[in-house]
C-alpha cells in the first residue's frame, strides 16, 4: 500500500510561503498554492458581509511520514485554518472530506444547505470547466463555464447528513451543473 498521498492545507492569506517552507524543511518537495475564500461560521456575519475571509489552499503530494513531522510546526502557525491528508492506508478513519464542484454562484447556496445539515465551515475556490470540441467559441477560442469548488472536511457522522442534504439540492439534479463526491481523510489537523 501507498504511503503517498496529498496534503490539502487550508491557512490565511499570505501564509502559504510559510507553510511550503516547514513542509519542504521535513522532505516535501513543493506544491501548488491556490487562492480561495473560507466560509463564514455565523449566519449574522454572512448577512452584514463580513463572513468571508481570504485564504490559500496548498496542494502538496508527499509521503505521510513528511506530513507527520511537519504537522506541529504547520499548527503552530499564528493562522487560522485546516489540515487535511488524503491518501495513505486509512486505519479508523473518522473525518471525510465533501468536495462539490458547481456552476459559479452556487457555492454559497450549497454551502448554506451544508450549514443546515451541520456544517460549520467550508473553503469555495474558482475555477473553470474544460473545454469540449461542441463548446461555444469567441473569437476562436472556446468560452469555458466559470466553476466554484466548494471543500468542507467534518466528521464521517456529519458527513453523511451533508452530502444527503447537499445532494436533494435541485442544482444536482441538472446534468452537468454540479456533482458532489466524498474522500477518506486519513489525517486532520485544525490550525489556529
Amino acid at each position: 500500500m501507498s504511503r503517498n498521498g496529498m496534503l490539502f492545507l487550508v491557512v490565511g492569506k499570505g501564509m502559504a510561503e510559510k507553510a511550503m517552507d516547514i513542509l519542504r524543511s521535513k522532505g516535501a518537495l513543493g506544491g501548488t498554492v491556490i487562492n480561495a475564500r473560507g466560509t463564514a461560521s455565523s449566519s449574522l456575519l454572512s448577512i452584514l458581509g463580513f463572513g468571508d475571509s481570504k485564504r490559500e489552499v496548498i496542494l502538496s503530494v508527499m509521503e505521510k511520514s513528511v506530513w507527520e513531522e511537519s504537522k506541529s510546526d504547520v499548527m503552530g502557525l499564528k493562522t487560522k485554518g485546516i489540515a487535511a491528508f488524503l491518501g495513505g492506508e486509512i486505519m479508523d478513519k473518522e473525518w471525510t472530506m465533501i468536495e462539490v464542484i458547481c456552476e459559479m454562484g452556487y457555492g454559497d447556496d450549497v454551502m448554506a444547505e451544508a450549514r443546515k445539515a451541520g456544517a460549520g465551515g467550508g473553503t469555495i475556490i474558482k475555477g473553470h470547466g474544460t473545454a469540449k470540441a461542441d463548446d461555444v467559441k469567441f473569437f476562436g477560442y472556446p468560452i469555458t463555464s466559470e466553476k466554484e469548488v466548494l471543500v468542507i472536511v467534518e466528521t464521517d457522522e456529519k458527513a453523511k447528513r451533508i452530502t444527503k442534504a447537499i445532494e436533494s439540492l435541485p442544482i444536482l439534479t441538472k446534468k452537468g451543473k454540479a456533482v458532489v463526491f466524498t474522500l477518506p481523510v486519513t489525517s486532520f489537523a485544525s490550525l489556529g
